[in-house]
């Protein structure tokens, strides 16, 4: 059944994609040659529609591949997500026809109400992955974060549609395609997460941002990961090592601030208490230096 139902979506999409490029107008002007500059900015539009829906792909597939059967209700719901996904072909017809307030924002309710039932959706086969194929908590809180924030956005994009239709337009072009990178990202940060063991996971988890210099150096490391012949974490010695060294740097601050702690207190329980924490991390930082040895000699080998 699972299958069936991936089969008639990917027929429709396919269906869909087809449409949009037979609307593309390509008029001539008298003397007989193409308008460009028309059939640019129609390519353009046609492209903000195509990520959007390859998009929409994308994330569905993922999920897919996890669940081993489809639900009644989650197949209605797919059945409604397509629905209103066939209507993005006239409304890129629309789009490219005219550019004016109301076409703009009911390309944007549009595509809202699409982002609803994908959310549905993908919220229900998440939930229908099998317990060893789950994610931390931790983990779960901040894709929900996510989406919430996805979805706030959106709203405030209908509102930007409507009084600027000119930025909204140039938002719903930039949206789709910052959306497919991020779930190019998303997907091999969970290639990498898989790989670690729970103390790595802690670590990771507890602020991912902290495994890189910034937000940006993250973004740019994991993309380049990811189209590095799809070899993905497995070959990627070097996002292993910075990975074991920020987390070096950040079991030996907390020593530190233990240390400071213990030279400040005197009461006797709290010292022992925080000479099991100081313990703790130096085992944690035995098994650091461990995994940087083991790292080092696999490189090398490699190599």
């Amino acid at each position: 059944m699972k299958d069936r139902v991936v089969m008639l979506g990917d027929a429709i999409i396919a269906i869909i994609i087809t449409i949009m490029v037979l609307d593309l107008p390509i008029k001539l002007t008298h003397s007989g040659n193409i308008e460009i500059i028309t059939l640019m900015r129609s390519i353009g539009i046609y492209f903000i529609s195509f990520c959007f829906v390859g998009n929409l792909w994308y994330q569905t597939a993922q999920v897919f591949n996890h669940v081993k059967k489809i639900k009644n209700k989650d197949f209605v719901v797919y059945m409604f997500l397509m629905f209103f996904l066939s209507l993005v072909p006239a409304f890129t017809r629309l789009l490219i026809e005219d550019t004016n307030r109301e076409i703009v924002f009911m390309y944007g309710i549009l595509t809202f109400i699409v982002s609803i039932f994908l959310q549905i959706l993908l919220n229900s086969l998440e939930r229908q992955i099998e317990e060893t194929e789950k994610i931390k908590s931790e983990y779960q809180k901040k894709i929900r974060f996510k989406h919430r924030g996805n979805f706030i956005f959106r709203i405030f994009l209908l509102f930007l549609a409507y009084y600027y239709p000119e930025f909204g337009l140039v938002v719903y072009l930039a949206l789709p395609i910052f959306n497919f990178l991020q779930n190019i990202v998303s997907h091999e940060e969970n290639i990498y997460v898989e790989q670690m063991n729970d103390e790595q996971k802690n670590y990771y988890l507890q602020d991912s941002n902290q495994t890189f210099e910034n937000t940006i150096q993250k973004y740019v490391s994991l993309l380049k990961s990811s189209m590095n012949n799809a070899q993905g974490a497995q070959k990627d010695p070097e996002w292993w090592h910075q990975f074991n060294q920020q987390w070096q740097k950040e079991v030996n601050r907390k020593i530190k601030q233990i240390d400071q702690k213990l030279s400040e207190t005197t009461d006797e329980s709290e010292k022992n208490h925080l000479y099991q924490k100081r313990e703790k991390l130096e085992s944690q930082k035995r098994q650091i230096d461990e995994y940087v040895s083991m790292a080092t000699i696999k490189n090398q080998k490699s190599k």
